[in-house]
């Protein structure tokens, strides 16, 4: 069988080759001559039988790809292909991970072992990438998921200064907002009135503004490489679609084995490519469905993460298939 990759990703109009991993990495499978093809993971009809949806999927060849230009894919028609034609699955896929996303992404849970994922559902929609970090309570930022406006004020009240309340269903920073414990409990109401059904609680940490949030990234049990999120001048918000900025810092020790503990634990589950954020030494997230930051980190630290990422990923799907 000839090695063919399938990037799973939103509409190419959502894609931004500035941050997202999909597209940087088929870069250097293009240049390694690896066929590589893309699909809308929503161009499909959801409504299928697993088995015809996955037989028939809407692919298009990704002939040449350049990070630099507006149009990055240079793509073929489209055509039908099955799961089984390729060796290995990348799934690219932006929250929300709603009813919608499940509703497609249950399909790939039939997908054959000899097919590699990165990353399989389930565990991608059954896992929060919002609260996953509480599986490590001795890594883990102070956190409480509420599931009430009873309870997000009783969270909020909880906190010992100022509290970060963010939706659990969100990315990219949207709807994160800043706290006091004694806040106004009608403003707490409003809030969860907009981000419900949960919200996630945790303190104020202050080295959001005297380090930043770094991003750890690793495949497997391999570390990738890590980004600095410097909120902008007046934010407090270390999101990079949020106006953050990227700078190099070196894990610490505690921080790589919160790393090796997490890949541990959730590599078994399909999920193999992870982004740990951390506040201080405090593990905030782990990002599960679609992790960004590579195309940052190879600008910060001048290295080549999706050269390491696609080694990582050819070993990965050979040794599956020598094991049978």
């Amino acid at each position: 069988m000839k090695t063919r990759y399938l990037i799973v990703a939103d509409a190419l109009e959502r894609l931004n080759p500035v941050f997202d991993l999909g597209v940087c990495v088929s870069v250097e499978l293009v240049r390694r001559g690896i066929q590589v093809d893309y699909l809308d993971l929503y161009s499909g009809d959801a409504e299928r039988e697993s088995a015809d949806f996955l037989a028939d999927l809407p692919v298009r060849t990704v002939y040449n790809a350049d990070a630099k230009r507006t149009e990055f894919w240079d793509l073929g028609p489209v055509h039908p292909a099955a799961v089984t034609d390729y060796r290995v699955v990348l799934h690219r896929t932006d929250p929300p991970v709603d009813e919608r996303f499940i509703r497609y992404a249950r399909h790939f849970e039939t997908a054959p072992d000899s097919v590699l994922q990165i990353n399989r559902p389930p565990a991608t929609y059954e896992l929060s990438e919002h609260t996953v970090h509480l599986r490590y309570p001795e890594y883990a930022a102070p956190t409480i998921v509420a599931s009430s406006p009873d309870e997000l004020v009783r969270a909020v009240r909880a906190q010992p200064g100022e509290a970060v309340c963010k939706p659990k269903n969100t990315y990219c920073g949207i709807g994160i907002d800043f706290v006091p414990a004694d806040e106004n409990e009608e403003t707490l109401r409003q809030y969860w009135k907009e981000w419900g059904p949960e919200v996630v609680v945790q303190p104020f940490l202050d080295a959001i503004e005297t380090s930043g949030d770094l991003r750890i990234l690793t495949i497997d049990q391999r570390v990738l490489g890590s980004v600095l999120r410097v909120p902008a001048a007046g934010s407090r918000l270390a999101n990079l679609h949020q106006g953050a900025t990227a700078a190099a810092l070196e894990p610490s020790p505690k921080q790589l084995e919160a790393c090796r503990v997490v890949a541990e634990d959730l590599n078994p589950l399909g999920l193999h490519l992870l982004g740990l954020d951390f506040i201080g030494e405090f593990l905030t997230e782990v990002n599960i469905t679609s992790p960004t930051t590579i195309v940052q980190i190879n600008q910060v630290n001048g290295i080549r993460a999706d050269i390491d990422l696609v080694d990582e990923l050819e070993r990965m799907w050979r040794d599956r298939a020598a094991d049978g």
